[in-house]
């Protein structure tokens, strides 16, 4: 018999319920782990992957596995945990002893195709994707992945296809949103984008990413002083957010005096900000005085000091973080789409 699927929601199990499962399961373990079950090690796996601890959770997974490995969900949980390390050949393993006991699992081939993405295999994730659509017609999940998957391809028109039937079955997505801009900004189409980036804001208004893609819509069109305002919006939402430091620094040489002002007061909050983690570099901040005036002026100095932050950012703490610059996007400004923040972990 099949195993049942149960979904976990993040708010099921909170840190005092989680505490208490954790203790209990490591005792039973350390008194030799003889009485747990496949299923209270893949509860151990989960709650640890709850904790961030991947790879103790694979190590629970694998007691799992070895008790009961004929059950795709604890597979697809390794293979969760594997691809949150970055080991993406592990997890595809994974992925494919799952769907070889539970063939049309849509959540299986979805997690096999951002696999094989994040391995650069677009070609075979956009099979994954077909496949999972093919399972879960109306799930948006697979239209939507496919459609980033075919952008990175360069076919732009079946990439705005797929993510369009996306926003037929969820218009509530805000990923969905971006993904459109930044498909209809490679297009050149960036009135359009624009509006996609403005439904996306209206959906998730605190994500500094759409307030970044929205600013570079802009900034294509010509409206230097909204993009300017989109880009400040970001940093305010993340100070550390390098891209829009990035596109910021390139919309300066466009600005009026008084936005280069408080452009110099946002830059000042950035070396704040930044202090500490500047601190392992062993360089010193750049100070503003007359003679670095006279030898760039403002607008060189700020440009200059807008980009080197988003460097700086970049190098130093920035990496890690849940987006991709888009490969597709023009040279001057960068945009951000979503990686696969949807994907499930499951009970057994």
């Amino acid at each position: 018999m099949a195993a049942v699927k149960v979904k976990i929601p993040g708010a099921v199990i909170g840190s005092r319920e989680l505490s208490i499962l954790l203790l209990t399961l490591f005792l039973a373990s350390a008194a030799g782990g003889e009485d747990l079950s496949a299923r209270d090690w893949s509860e151990m796996g989960n709650a640890q992957v709850k904790r961030g601890e991947y790879q103790e959770a694979i190590a629970s997974y694998d007691r799992a596995i070895a008790l009961d490995g004929y059950n795709p969900n604890i597979w697809y949980n390794k293979g969760l945990a594997l691809s949150s390390l970055g080991r993406y050949e592990e997890a595809l393993y994974c992925y494919h002893r799952g769907s070889n006991l539970q063939p049309f699992d849509p959540d299986l081939w979805i997690a096999r195709g951002s696999a094989l993405s994040g391995l650069g295999r677009h070609e075979e994730a956009l099979e994954s994707y077909s496949r999972a659509a093919e399972f879960a017609p109306g799930d948006a999940d697979p239209w939507k992945k496919r459609g980033t998957v075919l952008a990175r391809l360069g076919r732009l028109e079946e990439a705005l296809a797929s993510t369009e039937k996306a926003l037929e079955i969820d218009p509530e997505d805000a990923d969905a949103w971006n993904s459109m801009g930044t498909i209809l900004s490679n297009l050149g189409r960036h009135e359009e984008a624009l509006v996609c980036y403005l439904r996306a804001i209206e959906i998730e208004p605190e994500n500094p990413d759409l307030w970044n893609n929205r600013g570079s819509a802009l900034h294509q069109l010509g409206r230097y002083q909204e993009a300017q305002e989109s880009y400040s919006w970001a940093i305010g939402l993340d100070p550390l957010h390098e891209y829009a430091w990035h596109n910021q620094g390139l919309l300066v040489p466009t600005l009026d005096e008084e936005t280069e002002e408080a452009f110099a007061l946002l830059r000042e909050r950035i070396y704040v900000e930044t202090e500490t983690r500047n601190a392992l570099s062993g360089g010193e901040r750049p100070e503003d005085g007359e003679d670095n005036e006279k030898l760039t002026g403002w607008r060189g100095l700020l440009m200059i000091a807008a980009i080197a932050a988003a460097g700086m950012i970049s190098i130093l703490g920035g990496m890690g973080r849940a987006f991709h610059r888009d490969p597709l996007s023009p040279p001057l400004n960068k945009l951000i789409i979503f990686t696969d923040r949807s994907l499930r972990r499951r009970r057994p």
